[in-house]
This record gives C-alpha cells, structure tokens and sequence, in this order.
C-alpha cells in the first residue's frame, strides 16, 4: 500500500502567507485562505487567472456576502461544516465563482477557517485531495494563534449579550456605553428571535445569514438566541422588521430541518422594541413561543411571532390560575366519560368544529365523515354537556377549556 508523502514537513516555520504559496505550487492553481469570519487571510499568486469572486475577496478583504449566500443555498457550507474532505464545488458563473475545491480548517469539532483552491490552471483531482487534507491541517496551529484576539473580543460581546437577555443593566444610558466600547453598534429597533434544533451546530449551520444580516447571537444548548434589528430608522419599521425576521426564518428554517435526525426545528420571536432596558421582554416572549409550539405542533404551526399566538398567549396563565382555584370544567369531564364509555371520539369532534370556527363543511371535511353524521353528533354533543353551540361565550368558553384540557395531557 502506497504512503502518501508529507507535503508540508519542510515548511513547518512558514507564516500562512508563504503556506498558501506552497499550496498553490503543489496543486498549480490559486489558492485563498480565510478565517472562520470569512475574512481573507493569505493568498497565492494568480497571475491572470483570478475570476471575479477571488478578485473581490482579495480587494475587500472579505468573501462577497452573494457568494456567502449562494454557497449557503446549494448547500455547500453545510459539507464544509460536516466533513473533514474537500468538496468539490462546480461553477457558478452568475455570482463570478469559477470552479473550486474548498476545505474546512479544523481543531476538533470547530472550524477556524477554510481553504480555497480555484481550480483554473488544471484539474484538481481525487488524489489531489490528501493535499488539501494535510494542508488544512498544517494552517491549524497558525490559524489558532492568529484567532486568540478575535476569540476574546468574541467572547465579551456575547457575554454582554447575555447581560441584556437576563435584564443585568441599570439604565439605559450604561448600556450604551458598554455597547460602544465593545465596539457593537445596537440597531435602533429589534427583536429577539430563537431557533431551536437537537444535534446541530447552529452557530456553525446559520453562519453565512447570520453575517449576511449583521446579527449578534449566543447559543443556550440546542437553542440560538439571535438579536435581529433594523440599522436605521424607518416608516412602518414594526412591519419591516416582522418581515426581516420571517425572511431569517424562511432562508434558515427548511435547510436545517433537512440536518435534523432527531426532533424538530423551532423557531419563535418576541415583539420589536427601541430601548435595550426592555430586551428582556422580548427575549421571555420568544421563550414563550418556543414552549408553546412544542405543546402545539399541529396548531400553530405557521407562527413564529408572539403577536400571534392568539389565546395560545393565554393558555399557561390561564391553566396556572384553573389550578389556584381547583376549578374544574364538569362538562368536559362528561364529555370524556361518554367517550370512555361508549368508545366515541365526541371530544375530538367537539375540538374539531372549534378549530373550524363552526364551519361543518370544513370540520367534516376534517373528520373525513359525512355532514349529517356531524350534525348527529354536535347535537349529541349538546345533550350530553347541556351547552349551545350557537352560544358565542360558551364556545368561546369550551374552546379555551379544550386547549388547556389538551396542555394537561401534552404536559
């Protein structure tokens, strides 16, 4: 069995300026490196050969957010973040991205930058790969080094961060200072937003949109907790941030549910604010959102916004205050006895026809059962509870009740 030679032995005291010019012999094409920002580290000689996304890199220090985007969208971020092999990324000629060959840098389970091959001169191979492969991991302990600053300034915002989720301030005037001496420059308006997803580096995951819409975030566990703001003030900016966020959403949301094996992916958002004395506010109604959906899956599906949880908004408090007076609702208990012993599904119906708003097509439809079945049944319904459905506050009543009988039983 053939012994791969070690490219990169004889340049173990090369600074990454000098790595990426070996890397660019060895393979005959450009290379770029970038830190984990996505900010230009080193990069070889091009000569002419440079296609208009390096181009653009180089001059501004920085991946183009379109290219950061794009690679995001097809996917390739994710291989990147997943894989310790190259991946090999065909042209893209809309965004000026010529063919390339890119690799994560890695320390364990974190990624401190990548390397970038454009392949332009001549193919890059299979068997090319093994270059990359130890040329990621000779720029390790440089990339380590160089990152030791970035890390610590890192570090102190997100602990600020948490300082303005937990309500840890006086005034809002202290915030401001710390904000300007960390160098974070708070938007005007925000909200505070939460996905929630087992198994995933989110950070890692949501990185190109989390640059590309200049957010600040912490992880809690399986939880990323995401400032989102408008830069400048605006007409409307209620409206316009509600549609910021559900565009973060609608980008990041479907990618990451196709990484998940197990669980869900959650996502919620508390209401839009102006002053930082008040993130608390909404950082607890994105929790809120978050906990509700999981008792909920089915019937808030398509809602993020504590704005429109509705009565859902209602529920635990609502339970919360049933449980300090011992009440309990006598007719949905003999509703579930009937069921229980006549082996019927009356609750369901009854629930059924309240998501419905009454409609019988719709609530048959549902039930997949034809409507004079239904009609039998609501009228049964009525009977047994001595109710009448056409009685807006005992719908209104039985509908809350409902729900909450159906929290008891999710908790």
């Amino acid at each position: 069995m053939s012994v791969s030679p070690n490219y990169f032995q004889q340049y173990q005291d090369a600074d990454m300026d000098e790595l990426a010019d070996v890397i660019g012999d060895l393979l005959q094409n450009p290379i770029t490196v970038e830190d984990a920002d996505h900010k230009l580290i080193a990069y070889s000689s091009h000569g002419d050969s440079t296609d208009q996304a390096r181009w653009s890199t180089i001059m501004g220090r920085r991946v183009p957010e379109k290219v950061l985007t794009r690679l995001w969208k097809d996917g390739v971020f994710q291989e990147l973040l997943t894989q310790d092999d190259p991946v090999h990324i065909p042209a893209k000629d809309e965004i000026g991205l010529g063919k390339r060959v890119a690799i994560a840098i890695r320390r364990g389970n974190d990624v401190l930058g990548y390397i970038w091959a454009q392949e332009v001169n001549r193919p890059i191979t299979r068997d090319d790969d093994e270059i990359l492969r130890q040329a990621a991991k000779a720029a390790v302990s440089r990339l380590i080094q160089r990152q030791g600053k970035r890390k610590a300034e890192e570090q102190r915002r997100k602990e600020f961060l948490w300082e303005l989720l937990l309500g840890n301030h006086q005034s809002e005037a202290i915030i401001r200072q710390k904000a300007e001496s960390l160098q974070m420059h708070l938007p005007p308006s925000y909200l505070i937003c939460i996905i929630e997803a087992a198994g995933l580096r989110l950070d890692q995951y949501l990185y190109p949109l989390l640059m590309r819409d200049k957010l600040f975030w912490v992880v809690d566990g399986s939880q990323i907790i995401l400032l989102i703001g408008l830069t400048e003030a605006k007409k409307e900016k209620s409206n316009v941030l509600i549609r910021k966020v559900e565009q973060f959403l609608s980008d990041s949301l479907g990618k990451l549910e196709t990484h998940v094996s197990e669980g869900q992916v959650i996502a919620g958002y508390g209401r839009g604010y102006k002053t930082y004395m008040e993130i608390v506010k909404s950082y607890q109604e994105a929790l809120q959102v978050v906990k509700i959906k999981k008792l909920f899956p089915r019937e808030i599906a398509g809602i993020h916004g504590y704005q429109e949880l509705g009565i859902y908004r209602y529920l635990l408090k609502c339970k919360q205050w049933d449980e300090e007076q011992g009440y309990e609702n006598e007719r949905i208990e003999l509703l579930k006895q009937y069921d229980r012993d006549n082996q019927t599904a009356m609750q369901e119906t009854l629930e059924t026809f309240l998501d419905a708003a009454g409609k019988v097509n719709v609530t048959a439809q549902r039930l997949h059962i034809h409507i004079n079945t239904l009609s039998y049944r609501l009228r049964r319904i009525e009977e047994i509870m001595q109710v009448d459905l056409e009685n807006m506050n005992q719908r209104a009543s039985l509908y809350l009740e409902l729900k909450m009988a159906k929290l008891n039983e999710e908790q």
